[in-house]
């Protein structure tokens, strides 16, 4: 993947906030106050953050109203005054708000902070800023909007280039709700109006990366999806809350922590270009405790940098919750999350962050390198919802002691030595052109794993050595016993074998086969009639460390890839991921993915010792992390007789 821009370094985390003043919020820029805004950045420098988000919101920046006579817009004009024949007032851009804007920039510029701009800010939390002109209009398809839109950007973006703490143009924020609200649902239009407001970008100003600024979006439907906006951005953003997303599951486990990680990744590899964590936090203190929100987010960042997510930006900088106006008033969306209180108080994330900084900053992990990859989890086509499959399917195979990449069933899959197909539950999931590509690959030696959820797989006889006489649809969930172990599992049919030739994994509690193994060609197919990762994305206990058991499902698939791996431990919620620097040197790290504190086995292969700690504590047989703690640690090669991996 070719990264062309400044902002977003592979091996490197950088960490930000999302920023509305400590006094004034949304209404900073009408209320402008400049010794408060340098107060802000004070402390939000003394605490070591890089990077900020902000908003130059929309009905403020470009205060247009449309001037009205029998039903026709006879001129757009300021609320008391024309628009002046000057660039700004041709646009519709207030300089007032301009040269405040600037001053912002000079003040961030001094702090030697980082900007990220969101310019359609016409969303902000769940409240819409369209100018006056615009209101009631459909942001993303009409002619009118967008046009203003082209306006306000080429004028600003091109007046603001010259600000040099500025590293990248966001769309807007969270400007994918434009299509929620006004029910537009045209991917065709969706992506005209962003094709359009990127081109205006870059006419503007080409040497900054343009960032998509959406939380999460379809791969492949709705308005708005990955395959569209990739051809128009640089980088690719995620907002994810535990709230909204892994509700069912508590803050502080394996399946939250990771879900950032996670959509980073998928993003990353299906869309091809860089996505980092633009928005994230804990909404506040009925979900989670203070404590509790610290601990997260030192999990996070450490799984974020693993997994080379580019960058974290909590959400936000200061508690809003003091503010009595819309939106703040409205709901506990816009209330005390932030890193410090409304009076610039450093809450206990503040206090945890800087710690973090140290490993972050260790001068031996300047660039972390490259994470040691076992699989590819395939993703169907026509899914609506494949995140919460993506996410159990991921925490399984990381219990496993595998780390997978993703990609989608329409598109060029890349090599790698074992391929997932997890809960397929759709008619369409794969074409034969591209199954057929993939039968190639496992022919040439790769495995395959594939679990059946409610859809249909072709060629499963051939493919799998097993026939199936009928399915059934049950409700029920059943005692299964694979490799002598017994798990409760949950599949949407029971499936009635007439033959078997392949070897049989698991059996059912009437011994009927529900996991098996084939040979295929040069490699293996398993196939599983139970879609194990469809039943635990609703179950918020398996990623702890007490039904750590349903892992075994994943362990016979690590056959295929354990030469890729020198380290791993005995516990499923301290899990390692291996980062090669050469064939003699790893970066290993570790990170407590629970609320609790773990010791454990820590298992090297023989040939390797650990060479230097750069965090935490450990030593070649025991490790012990604190919970949503990491160590971080170096593995040398000590003989030349291990195998090289």
């Amino acid at each position: 993947m070719k990264i062309n821009n400044k902002l977003c370094k592979n091996g490197n985390l950088f960490l930000g906030l999302n920023y509305w003043s400590s006094k004034h919020a949304i209404k900073m820029w009408e209320n402008w106050d400049t010794l408060e805004i340098e107060k802000d950045l004070k402390i939000i420098h003394e605490y070591g953050i890089t990077h900020l988000r902000i908003f130059p919101l929309w009905s403020y920046f470009q205060p247009i109203h449309a001037l009205m006579s029998n039903n026709k817009i006879i001129e757009y004009a300021f609320e008391h005054s024309p628009l002046p024949n000057t660039e700004a007032g041709r646009a519709g851009v207030s300089e007032e708000a301009c040269q405040r804007f600037e001053e912002f920039c000079s003040i961030a510029e001094k702090y030697k902070i980082k900007l990220i701009v969101g310019l359609i800010t016409g969303h902000m939390s769940f409240r819409y800023f369209a100018p006056p002109a615009l209101e009631g209009k459909n942001l993303v398809n009409d002619p009118t909007a967008v046009k203003w839109e082209l306006r306000f950007i080429h004028y600003f973006v091109k007046r603001m280039r010259k600000q040099s703490a500025i590293v990248g143009w966001d769309l807007g924020n969270e400007c994918n709700g434009f299509a929620k609200t006004n029910g537009l649902n045209n991917p065709d239009e969706a992506y005209v109006w962003c094709s359009a407001l990127s081109d205006a970008i870059r006419t503007s100003d080409p040497t900054r990366p343009v960032i998509t600024g959406f939380d999460t979006i379809p791969i492949e439907q709705e308005a708005f999806n990955i395959f569209d906006v990739t051809e128009c951005a640089d980088i690719h953003t995620v907002h994810t809350y535990n709230i909204f997303q892994t509700n069912n599951a508590p803050l502080i486990s394996m399946r939250s922590i990771l879900h950032s990680s996670i959509l980073c990744r998928m993003y990353r590899d299906i869309g091809n270009i860089p996505t980092f964590l633009q928005e994230i936090g804990s909404i506040g203190y009925t979900n989670c405790s203070q404590k509790v929100e610290a601990l997260f987010y030192r999990a996070l960042v450490l799984s974020s940098w693993a997994y080379n997510c580019f960058g974290v930006m909590w959400w936000c900088a200061f508690d809003q919750g003091n503010m009595d106006y819309p939106p703040y008033d409205w709901n506990t969306i816009g209330s005390d999350y932030g890193f410090f209180t409304y009076d610039r108080k450093p809450k206990p994330i503040a206090k945890i962050h800087k710690k973090v900084l140290e490993v972050l900053h260790h001068p031996q992990l300047e660039e972390l390198p490259s994470l040691t990859n076992d699989a590819v989890c395939i993703l169907s086509r026509n899914e609506s919802n494949p995140f919460s499959t993506a996410n159990t399917a991921f925490c399984l195979a990381l219990q496993a002691n595998m780390n997978m990449s993703f990609a989608h069933a329409t598109t060029e899959l890349p090599d790698s030595s074992l391929y997932m197909f997890p809960s397929i539950n759709e008619f369409h999931s794969i074409c034969k052109r591209h199954l057929d590509k993939l039968l190639d690959r496992v022919k040439a030696g790769a495995s395959l794993y594939i679990s059946i959820g409610e859809g249909l797989f072709r060629s499963l006889p051939e493919i799998t050595g097993v026939t199936i006489a009928y399915r059934e649809k049950i409700n029920n969930a059943e005692k299964v016993n694979i490799n002598g172990k017994i798990i409760t599992l949950k599949a949407d049919y029971r499936y009635v074998i007439e033959t078997c030739e392949a070897e049989v994994l698991a059996t059912g509690e009437d011994g009927r086969p529900v996991y098996t193994k084939n040979r295929y060609g040069d490699g293996y197919v398993y196939f599983s009639t139970i879609p194990i990762e469809k039943y635990l994305s609703t179950n918020e206990n398996f990623c702890l460390d007490k039904t750590s058991e349903y892992s075994a499902w994943y362990l016979p698939l690590f056959e295929a890839v354990k030469e890729n791996h020198i380290v791993n431990t005995n516990s499923h919620v301290l899990r390692v991921t291996e980062h090669k620097k050469d064939n003699n040197n790893r970066i290993v790290m570790a990170i407590n993915y629970s609320t609790f504190d773990v010791t454990a086995d820590l298992n090297i292969r023989q040939g390797w010792q650990i060479s230097d700690v750069y965090y935490g504590e450990c030593d070649e047989k025991n490790i012990s992390v604190s919970a949503c703690g990491g160590v971080v640690f170096k593995i040398t090669r000590t003989s030349t007789s291990s195998k090289d991996a």
